[in-house]
């Protein structure tokens, strides 16, 4: 997502948490029943280019949006502040 590009993942753990699926890359399942699904998945993109350029543009937007350094950094602020004023 970083690079503005779709991402190609498992619908398992964190993959699905970060990966917006339909919106920032596509996810399949886990294991053998997921190849025919990430060979669906992969046509689709080569197929459609409007739909990878739209997913990486939404993937580099999240990455900005909530991990980049300067993101990162004011959300430890936050915490932070939210843990020293609950004392």
């Amino acid at each position: 997502m970083a690079f503005g590009l779709p991402v190609l993942g498992t619908d398992a753990g964190g993959t699905k948490e970060i990966v917006d699926h339909n919106v920032t890359g596509l996810l399949h399942p886990v294991g053998h029943p997921g190849t025919q699904v990430l060979a669906e998945n992969l046509r689709f993109l080569l197929k459609n280019p409007s739909a990878r350029k739209q997913m990486g543009m939404e993937g580099r937007k999240k990455v900005e949006r909530n991990y980049l350094k300067k993101h990162m950094y004011k959300r430890f602020v936050e915490v932070l502040t939210r843990c020293m004023r609950s004392r």
